[in-house]
């Protein structure tokens, strides 16, 4: 973990990356061990830990005799620009067809070009040493005929080798069986290289060891296309530990490794349409540290976590300290934290739940014990703890590093964690038994952006850019049992949050990285988060939404996240603080609309009920879908529809200077431009071929069934067949407005929250 000289965001190189031999040491175009001038000598070997935060050692600087490259002049540098991007694509530095000759940073032409410098080199030997003699005209007409000569016997040989088929099997298969005398005449051919293992596995006698990789070879798939796949339920933490050590992007200093800017460009391959969805203050905040990064530094990041990982949970087995019984865990300190706590539980307690509950705070806020606040929340049923050894960043408004610990430290087994201002709509105890729960062992919530392919977390991940929401951690339901090693790796990361911060958010997509470095994956509620609003709009537009409406599994709204609210002065109150929201539909009827349909929908109803649907959403069934709601995981019809028309979804602020800062959501056509002419005319086409049809066409009669009436009278009965086909309506929103009076969890939540005492808005977070 970098030290407390870690990078500031006001840097365009940190310093520690300005010590290192990358910008001491200008490339060695003639070192063949290499492909990249960076030592092989990782810095990762003298790394040292403090006592809370391991401390980066900088590498060593080699010299150089060469002259001073123009990285070593003093001064500041752009690093905007990547530092390393190879010219060629991933896959060929993966596959090992660049080969140190032929790749990044040398041109594949080196080796000629070398050749023909050194002919001219001795051309001008003889030239200048040589009088101007009858003797040198006849050293030189010699030396043309010996290389006419050997061009000519070159030609020869690559025809016969042409002709004789060497590269087919049937070929080699004749190889095997010639005589002496016919592989004397048999032009030479370079044996092939044998075959490797991926992640360097493989050594010249065999395999090392078998591993959860070891079959690669026979997927037909890319190293990086099998590091970004979950591993089994039934992986241990080793299993997951080792397949992220040998994932691609952070092995460091290897042959075929990428720099970043290779990485990036596996990222691409699902990322390349989200700027619309970006979450643009990462890239604000992040972009320099992230254009300083090259491999061995991701590497260095990557095993100081694998490094924690194995040698003090893995080794102590603390992953396997996961308690019993289930509870819920929240963390508040101050006198905002602990009243906003107050009323969540009150209405968590109206709703007749018997969870118990822990509150941590810091030390430096635990309130007095004649405090009023302390004997309220007693009489709730809630217990506060104190996270002994734990100091607050003064720097910062919220308990960061608190999350992780009091869910690794509280004694149930199961958790719901919920955040001071999450408040639930019902007893949420039915979710420990909603069937996505049940499978995954955790449940967790989208938020509005998307993650930059740019950001150089992937890489030290080794999982490709996923085109998926980020995750918003207000409200969680946790097996500890099944995911204790997953909060232990964020509560290291989240001590560390000064450094990891660069790479999130806030403490939100730390959860998602730590599940994705162990290669799991999470449960998602059954409707995309909803953008609950006043309930009419302010000066500077019509919907202002101040609050993230979370659902269950089913679609149901269960936690009232009022996230913005808390930021709003003045002007809201009892029966003005929520009345509509902004959410996409279950896409759960049949036929569906022109708004909800997906592209290429099927004329009737898929024989689907094998596949997971409503209640049991995953992650995956919606991660990376193409136009046809095809993602990484298969899934129901419906869900595919909704994976699909969640890629045009846009997220938009407004006010905060005339009014309150507010969100409000958008629709955009997510199609290439090339798609939106094709569905254009085939829609086009589909138009005139109804209105070809007349009305007493036999292709438009519907047949008739027959069924039996109550009084044994056969009847007919005309089969509701699906009229027509449905072409997506891409320009029309499927996002749809409801109230709340509507809804009968939410008609009464502002009357009952105002009855507890509630105010909107607050000093803190």
């Amino acid at each position: 973990m970098p030290s407390s000289n870690t990078p500031k965001p006001k840097l365009h190189i940190p310093i520690n990356e300005k010590q290192s031999s990358f910008f001491q040491k200008p490339y060695n175009p003639h070192s063949q061990s290499q492909l990249s001038p960076i030592p092989d000598n990782s810095p990762i070997k003298n790394h040292h830990h403090s006592d809370n935060n391991s401390s980066q050692s900088q590498p060593e600087s080699s010299n150089s005799s060469s002259s001073p490259s123009p990285s070593t002049v003093e001064g500041d540098i752009n690093c905007q620009t990547p530092l390393l991007q190879p010219p060629m694509s991933p896959g060929k530095l993966e596959s090992g067809s660049g080969g140190s000759s032929d790749s990044y940073p040398f041109p594949s032409n080196y080796k000629k070009q070398s050749i023909l410098g050194n002919f001219r080199n001795f051309r001008m030997n003889i030239r200048n040493r040589l009088p101007n003699t009858i003797m040198k005209k006849i050293l030189l007409i010699i030396l043309a005929l010996g290389l006419l000569s050997l061009g000519l016997h070159q030609s020869g040989a690559n025809q016969i080798s042409l002709s004789s088929g060497s590269n087919t099997q049937a070929s080699l298969s004749d190889d095997l069986n010639m005589s002496n005398s016919d592989e004397l005449t048999k032009p030479f051919r370079k044996p092939k290289k044998p075959f490797k293992l991926p992640f360097g596995f493989s050594t010249s006698t065999g395999p090392k060891y078998k591993s959860i990789y070891s079959d690669i070879a026979g997927q037909g798939k890319r190293e990086i296309d099998i590091a970004s796949d979950p591993l089994p339920l039934s992986a241990t933490l080793k299993e997951r530990l080792d397949a992220w050590k040998e994932a691609p992007g952070g092995r460091g200093e290897i042959d075929g490794e990428v720099e970043h800017g290779g990485f990036v460009q596996w990222n691409l391959e699902q990322c390349d349409t989200i700027s619309e969805q970006h979450n643009t203050h990462m890239i604000q905040h992040s972009a320099n540290m992230w254009a300083s990064v090259n491999r061995t530094s991701l590497h260095q990041y990557r095993m100081e976590l694998i490094n924690h990982m194995e040698n003090v949970v893995l080794k102590n087995r603390l992953h396997e300290n996961y308690g019993h019984g289930r509870g819920i865990v929240m963390v508040a300190g101050n006198a905002d934290t602990l009243t906003r706590v107050k009323w969540s539980l009150g209405m968590l307690r109206s709703y007749g739940s018997e969870l118990p509950v822990q509150i941590y705070h810091f030390p430096s806020e635990k309130p007095s014990e004649d405090d009023p606040i302390v004997q309220e929340l007693r009489e709730l049923g809630a217990e506060l703890v104190e996270a002994a050894g734990q100091t607050k960043d003064l720097k910062k408004n919220k308990s960061y590093h608190l999350k992780a610990l009091a869910v690794v430290q509280s004694p149930f087994k199961e958790v719901l964690y919920l955040d001071s201002d999450s408040i639930p709509t019902r007893d949420p105890a039915y979710m420990f038994d909603a069937p996505n729960y049940k499978r995954l062992g955790i449940w967790a919530t989208p938020d509005y952006w998307k993650t930059s392919a740019n950001n150089p977390i992937w890489s030290i991940l080794g999982v490709k850019c996923r085109n998926e929401w980020e995750m918003e951690t207000g409200q969680m339901f946790v097996d500890k049992e099944q995911h204790l090693d997953v909060f232990l790796l964020i509560q290291y990361m989240l001590e560390n949050h000064q450094f990891w911060f660069y790479f999130s958010d806030g403490d939100k997509d730390i959860f998602r990285w730590a599940l994705l470095a162990l290669r799991k994956r999470w449960a998602v509620p059954g409707r995309w988060v909803g953008a609950a609003a006043l309930p009419s709009g302010t000066a500077s537009g019509d919907f202002c939404s101040h609050t993230m409406l979370q659902h269950d599994s089913w679609g149901e709204p269960l936690f009232v996240h009022y996230n913005l609210l808390k930021q709003i002065p003045s002007g809201v109150g009892r029966g003005y603080s929520w009345g509509r929201t902004k959410q996409l539909p279950l896409f759960n009827t049949w036929p569906a609309t022109p708004s909800t349909a997906r592209l290429d929908e099927p004329p009737t109803k898929p024989e689907d009920d094998d596949l997971p649907g409503l209640g049991d959403v995953d992650c995956d069934m919606l991660a990376d879908s193409n136009e046809q709601g095809q993602a990484r995981s298969p899934a129901k019809e419906m869900i595919m529809r909704r994976a699909v028309r969640e890629r045009g979804i846009k997220v938009k602020y407004h006010g905060g200077w005339i009014s309150a800062l507010c969100i409000d959501l958008d629709y955009i056509d997510p199609r290439p431009e090339e798609r939106k002419e094709a569905d254009a005319k085939r829609k086009q086409i589909a138009k005139e071929h109804e209105k070809s049809i007349k009305p007493d066409d036999p292709q438009v009669i519907k047949p008739a069934l027959t069924k039996t009436g109550d009084d044994g009278e056969s009847e007919e009965e005309e089969e509701k067949e699906f009229e027509g086909i449905i072409y997506p309506d891409w320009e029309q929103s499927p996002i749809e407005v409801v109230q709340w009076r509507d809804d009968p969890h939410l008609s009464d939540f502002e009357q009952k929250i105002y009855d507890l005492g509630f105010k909107p808005s607050g000093p803190g977070f």
